[in-house]
């Protein structure tokens, strides 16, 4: 794919809708064909625009790509945020029972999304991994993504009166490969495990009482 420069003038409420529906219809073609499979044609038949709709926001797939990833870890990141705020407005609760509601919140965002978008994002990987250009791109912002999402775990960690045993960093890679492989039991129809108990286990792990 081509290099994903642009040189189109900042974006308009409008144009914001637009290339919403182009993204939402991306991530139904990609989890149904895979990105590669995957047709401009294709993408602007199902968000029912023209070709010209989508060049005038995206000169390329690629760019479509990154924007989507783009997307995504600002939604990975505004879920642990909205767990972590809901953690902190259940009041005088034990360690415990703080860390398992932020934990139920957060786990409630992704076991509440689509099917599609857990594929469209394993697709967005791989293709990331696939295209050179994309690869720096996909680290940066996921590495963004990180080290926001370490605040929040701090953050979380130091209200349920725990700390940390292993640096932030450590633990919120932890945490992420975690939500991933139960993302992709969740794919493959797992019902025998307990997320909840899964992640809870993996907390007790790298925390103690400060």
């Amino acid at each position: 794919m081509s290099q994903t420069t642009s040189t189109h003038p900042p974006i308009t409420a409008r144009r914001a809708q637009t290339r919403d529906r182009l993204m939402t219809a991306a991530r139904a073609v990609f989890a149904e064909r895979g990105i590669p499979g995957a047709s401009v044609e294709e993408i602007c038949e199902a968000a029912g625009f023209t070709r010209g709709a989508f060049y005038s926001n995206f000169p390329d797939k690629s760019a479509l790509v990154l924007g989507m990833i783009r997307q995504r870890v600002q939604a990975q990141y505004a879920a642990a945020e909205r767990a972590v705020a809901t953690m902190k407005a259940a009041g005088e609760l034990t360690p415990e029972e703080l860390l398992a509601i932020a934990l139920t919140a957060f786990e409630k965002f992704g076991s509440e999304e689509p099917r599609e978008t857990v594929l469209a994002d394993r697709e967005l990987l791989l293709q990331a991994a696939r295209d050179a250009d994309l690869r720096a791109p996909y680290l940066a912002f996921m590495n963004d993504c990180m080290e926001q999402i370490a605040g929040l775990v701090h953050d979380a960690i130091a209200h349920a009166g725990l700390q940390l045993t292993v640096p932030v960093e450590h633990a919120v890679r932890v945490l992420a490969a975690t939500h991933d492989h139960l993302q992709v039991l969740d794919l493959l129809g797992d019902t025998g495990t307990d997320r909840q108990a899964v992640f809870g286990s993996v907390v007790t792990a790298v925390t103690r009482p400060a």
